[in-house]
């Protein structure tokens, strides 16, 4: 029996981010305040989402179940109209926020993802990337060290080779000669 480790994702995330939607100096100490913040640069960059009430569905979204992940980190996430773009932001907080973690841990490292409702498929395998790379303790200790928004953005962006998402090990069949 072989056992090998099969990619999941092939996926870069400066596909859907911007420089000026890494925040690295989060100010407010509450779940809502953080959402507010992270989601300010992206209103900026997509009028479209302005006659939408993003905050709201993020909230929403946070009422049925918190999306921290454990680790420092969180990512909420949100459906949009059709006409707006995946988008994807990051905000690092030094003071830490508590996010109803199932770590009990508080949210230092907030990923907030704004997905078109008719991309559910890749809404889902952004969650999955961006939730595999951050259990990556190397990744987060460089998000957490970053000195500034360029340094972050290093970090998310960084090749996949960098840091590889892989699926569990599976069991494959040796194939007789």
């Amino acid at each position: 029996v072989f056992l090998c480790l099969q990619p999941v994702i092939d996926m870069q995330l400066s596909e859907f981010i911007t420089r000026e939607s890494i925040l690295p100096n989060l100010l407010s100490t509450t779940r809502e305040g953080v959402l507010a913040e992270l989601v300010k640069p992206l209103l900026q960059q997509q009028p479209v989402l302005k006659s939408v009430n993003i905050l709201a569905a993020l909230c929403e979204r946070e009422k049925l179940g918190s999306t921290a992940v454990g680790d420092g980190v969180a990512i909420p996430h949100c459906k949009v109209p059709v006409e707006a773009r995946l988008s994807l932001g990051v905000g690092r907080s030094r003071a830490g926020v508590h996010f109803h973690a199932p770590d009990k841990r508080l949210c230092h490292i907030f990923f907030v993802i704004l997905a078109p409702e008719n991309r559910a498929g890749q809404h889902l395998r952004l969650l999955t990337y961006i939730a595999r790379k951050a259990k990556d303790p190397v990744f987060r200790s460089e998000v957490l060290l970053s000195q500034n928004r360029e340094q972050i953005w290093q970090a998310v962006t960084a090749p996949e080779a960098v840091y590889p998402m892989y699926e569990s090990f599976r069991p494959e069949r040796k194939l007789s000669p």
